[in-house]
């Protein structure tokens, strides 16, 4: 009762100042904690980006590095020098000559092999050869007729005879690693090398040996040094570097620049279960927060195969977790004050405004006036307080609904008038096509008369030419002129049937019938043809394509028509795609035929159905083809159009009522 009767006894400016501060209090307390976790959630999606983007350049940087000594080796073993050196037998020359190449693209060591992979020269130790190298990827693959540049591992004993010095570099003693798989050897004595070889061929006997080389990456730092210095440029926070790169053989650390607590390059230290299991285990990138060596880093990793695609080591590339979460937690500390700072602004702005909320009760008449005679730009400002303050808030905001709804009305109106004119545009559409319809109907039947009033003639003329043609001599000089006049005749005759089919005399036998098949079983029929020789199709059928009720002759008709056209386009040479599949229009399917021929000019498009337009060379087209094929599909209650771009080739689109659609 105490608490009901003193609630009551407040004044309107204090509970809404007090309700007011009790929501502004929760919403400021909610929109820290989310702002909080987005900031949280943006930077550490920012550092996973950066990850992602510098494991792409360490990886760009390494397959750089393969494809130099790639080309080294390629450029070499193409030339004349090496084979002039072997024909004259100068051994020490080749030897001379293999060494300012191994000097100029960097290798540890190159060699020579013959034809079954035994090495025949060797730069490094010129004395140590005839030893079988045919085992590694790269060099199997020379021997074979290719180029090609790997990531290789290979045992001691073989560095060994390349040189001694590697083997000692390749050697590293397994350091124990916190979180690392559990195994029983305690050192690694191979080693992992880019590799490169190329096979030398000689043109009358083939493939006569193989040049080959590679750089040791065990204690080789120039690859992940050169990746540090241009993605993290060398930052560093609190003594540490912000980013790491780093090259495993298998699990083992053998070139990198993450550092031990005492400020050595981690060595022999080895990547975590976790990430073994999917990287070398499973060959998945793994992009994640990883323990590394004594530190928590943002991480990717991703497999390194050998030439056979086997998985053989990492690249990884990392960012010290430490130095975004400080950024994280500095920018948070610093929401949570600007929230506080706000909180309190906001609090005495709103005291001040419920304070000095008051106006005459006059203003509030005026106002109501001027809005009945329509001006809406009114506002009471008053200095009252209490239910007068609400009441001017509320007419405030009353003149503001009507001013928003004014303003809504105006903008229906512009809306309606355009879609009044998008509506006329869409029928002036469908009037002209329409047009278009009638057209082709009355040209179809004028077509029927003609083409069956000029068909028994044309077919005596024809036989009577052809008898006569028999009976003349071949050095008759009429044979030439009765020889023209057959030919022309039966092109008269071809026309007359294009027209009997564009007048659509037969009765279509419509069946269900599946697109896919009539595509497959029309391309048979010309892939045999000689313009179809140099074109390239290239299939995109939809297998759960619904079927269609149609007649499967004429739909033949319809893209063979569509397809000669195409490949004419082409100059007989190019390449036609075939698509097909749902269509956005409910209910249909749709068949798009794309070539890459010369296209149809703009001024041209709206013609191409037109009986006897065509845009070919006299005396190659009757102009007929489109018009039966738009006839046809017309007649399957369907749609066909053409999107056309000069020089690049044009798209035709057939649409045609899938069978569940269609009405009997």
């Amino acid at each position: 009762m105490p608490f009901e009767f003193l609630r009551r006894r407040l004044t309107l400016r204090t509970r809404l100042i007090s309700n007011y501060l009790v929501i502004l209090a929760i919403g400021g307390l909610v929109t820290s904690l989310v702002g909080s976790w987005i900031v949280s959630s943006t930077i550490m999606m920012q550092a996973r980006r950066s990850v992602d983007h510098d494991l792409v350049t360490a990886r760009t940087l390494y397959d750089h590095q393969l494809e130099r000594l790639r080309l080294t080796v390629r450029m070499a073993a193409s030339g004349t020098t090496i084979n002039q050196f072997l024909s004259a037998g100068d051994k020490q020359a080749l030897v001379d000559y293999l060494a300012s190449i191994r000097r100029d693209g960097g290798f540890d060591f190159l060699g020579l092999t013959d034809s079954r992979g035994l090495v025949t020269v060797r730069v490094t130790q010129p004395d140590h050869t005839q030893d079988d190298v045919s085992s590694i990827g790269v060099v199997a693959a020379a021997l074979a007729g290719e180029v090609a540049a790997a990531t290789e591992i290979l045992p001691a004993e073989i560095l060994a005879r390349e040189d001694p010095r590697l083997s000692q570099r390749a050697y590293i003693r397994l350091i124990p690693t916190p979180r690392a798989k559990l195994v029983r050897r305690t050192e690694e004595t191979s080693g992992m090398l880019l590799m490169a070889a190329a096979p030398m061929k000689d043109p009358r006997s083939g493939i006569i040996g193989v040049l080959y080389g590679g750089v040791l990456l065990n204690r080789n730092f120039a690859i992940v040094d050169r990746a540090w210095e241009l993605v993290f440029k060398g930052e560093q926070f609190r003594g540490q570097n912000v980013g790491t790169v780093t090259i495993f053989q298998n699990d083992l650390r053998i070139s990198t620049n993450v550092q031990t607590a005492n400020g050595e390059r981690a060595l022999g230290t080895r990547v975590s279960a976790e990430v073994y299991d999917a990287v070398l285990g499973r060959g998945e990138a793994w992009k994640d927060r990883a323990f590394v060596v004594n530190d928590w880093y943002i991480s990717g990793y991703e497999p390194i195969r050998n030439y056979r695609g086997d998985r053989i080591g990492i690249l990884y590339v990392g960012l010290l977790e430490k130095a975004y979460t400080s950024i994280r937690d500095r920018v948070i500390l610093s929401f949570f004050g600007i929230a506080t700072l706000g909180f309190v602004l906001i609090i005495g702005i709103t005291y001040y405004e419920i304070r000095n909320i008051t106006r005459p009760v006059g203003e509030l008449v005026a106002a109501s006036r001027n809005i009945a005679a329509g001006r809406f730009d009114q506002e009471v400002r008053m200095d009252a307080q209490g239910e007068i303050a609400l009441l001017a808030d509320s007419f405030n905001a009353m003149v503001h609904s009507l001013r928003q709804m004014r303003a809504d009305l105006e903008e229906w109106a512009r809306t309606l008038e355009q879609k009044v004119k998008e509506r006329t545009d869409a029928l002036m559409d469908m009037q002209a096509k329409v047009t278009q319809a009638q057209r082709l109907a009355s040209l179809g039947k004028l077509a029927a008369g003609v083409a069956h009033e000029i068909n028994n003639p044309l077919g005596g003329i024809l036989s009577l030419t052809a008898l006569t043609l028999e009976d003349v001599s071949p050095d008759d000089p009429n044979r030439e002129n009765l020889t023209e006049v057959l030919r022309q005749a039966e092109r008269c005759r071809d026309i007359v049937r294009g027209l009997l089919e564009f007048s659509r005399q037969s009765e279509a036998h419509k069946e269900l019938v599946d697109l896919n098949r009539v595509l497959q079983d029309t391309l048979s029929l010309l892939a045999s043809q000689a313009l179809f020789l140099n074109v390239t199709v290239v299939n995109q059928l939809d297998p759960q394509l619904p079927p269609v009720v149609a007649d499967r002759s004429q739909f033949q008709q319809v893209l063979m028509n569509i397809l000669m056209n195409a490949v004419q386009a082409m100059d007989e040479k190019g390449t036609i795609t075939l698509t097909t599949r749902l269509s956005s229009r409910e209910g249909h399917v749709e068949v798009l035929i794309s070539d890459t021929g010369h296209g149809i000019p703009p001024d041209r498009l709206d013609r191409i159905f037109d009986p006897f337009f065509t845009t070919k060379a006299s005396g190659k087209g009757t102009g007929l083809g489109l018009s039966i094929a738009y006839g046809i599909v017309t007649d399957h209650r369907g749609t066909i159009s053409v999107e056309s771009e000069v020089g690049k080739g044009s798209t035709f689109t057939v649409q045609i009522p899938a069978a569940t659609t269609v009405v009997t």
